[in-house]
């Protein structure tokens, strides 16, 4: 006679409760990596509530990120689980439900009132705000937090400086809209190529550019100062691999390829260790190898080699 431990009847009981799940398809939409863009003077929150069922909150948010990039046609900045949920938003949830934020970035408010009507289409609410509303709004925040607890606040604007006293940040100075602007175009600029000394060992970055994300400048730009930043070198070169484009599952995406030169074997596998850690393939060659691996980079799993977090 077979014996059932308690943890396989429920097992069971969650897997037949899936193949019922109104979410189950075999299709499902992993959580992609998050497409990190210059700070966009408009912003578009997306309030989000996950059901306890049987699937799992990465599913879900796999989904719904996958939802609002087809309804808006760019791809979410951030998303955000926050706990606990704003009190308008607590009467409508159960005591296992998860309420999560997710942020579009536009340039004009026409572009982010556009695709709040696709929202308003389907009933869902949205919250739209600028840089001057998100600025004034920290700032209250960030002065009551002194008020009360005579606590030293700091603030992280993502921009390279790290954690600082949010006064002394630029985003919080008279010039602040200059600070902004420079922003926006220090992202957007693609860096010059650094050329050092040809290096025996060769790593290849494949990266494929949505056309969804934004320009191909941005994105490539985004790339090599995140590549840089896991490599600890620069990229030494990189290339539009326009011949393998038909391999491609949009004719609208390009792929590219970011080289960085190594002199020794154990040096390229620690790199690569690191781009294994974050899910990204790369490939490794020395001088022996054949000629012209340069050009033909592996393009399989495209889905792993798209725009990085930043």
């Amino acid at each position: 006679m077979t014996k059932y431990s308690l943890s396989n009847l429920k097992k069971e009981a969650r897997l037949r409760g899936r193949d019922r799940c109104q979410h189950a398809r075999p299709d499902r939409a992993a959580v992609p990596e998050k497409f990190s863009y210059p700070r966009k003077p408009v912003t578009m929150g997306v309030p989000v509530i996950f059901r306890k069922c049987c699937c799992t909150t990465a599913e879900l948010l796999g989904d719904a990120i996958r939802q609002y990039t087809e309804m808006t046609g760019i791809a979410p900045f951030d998303w955000e689980h926050i706990s606990p949920a704003p009190e308008a938003y607590q009467w409508q949830m159960m005591r296992d439900d998860k309420f999560y934020v997710v942020s579009h970035g536009f340039d004009t408010m026409e572009e982010a009132m556009a695709a709040k009507a696709k929202f308003d289409a389907i009933n869902r609410h949205v919250n739209i705000w600028t840089e001057e509303e998100e600025r004034e709004n920290l700032r209250r925040h960030f002065e009551q937090i002194e008020k009360e607890s005579n606590e030293r606040v700091t603030y992280d604007g993502g921009d390279g400086r790290g954690e600082m006293y949010w006064r002394e940040h630029p985003f919080f100075q008279e010039d602040w809209r200059d600070y902004c602007q420079q922003l926006r175009r220090d992202r957007a600029a693609v860096p010059e190529k650094f050329s050092y000394p040809e290096k025996p060992i060769t790593m290849h970055v494949p990266v494929i550019f949505k056309k969804s994300l934004g320009g191909t400048e941005e994105q490539l730009a985004d790339a090599i100062r995140y590549f840089t930043e896991l490599a600890g070198i620069v990229p030494f070169d990189w290339k539009h691999m326009e011949a393998h484009q038909s391999k491609l599952k949009s004719p609208d995406d390009k792929l590219y390829v970011v080289w960085f030169g190594f002199d020794t074997m154990d040096g390229a596998l620690a790199t690569k260790a690191k781009f294994d850690a974050v899910g990204r393939s790369v490939l490794i060659d020395t001088e022996e190898d054949e000629p012209g691996l340069r050009q033909s980079p592996q393009t399989d799993g495209e889905e792993e080699q798209r725009a990085p977090n930043l």
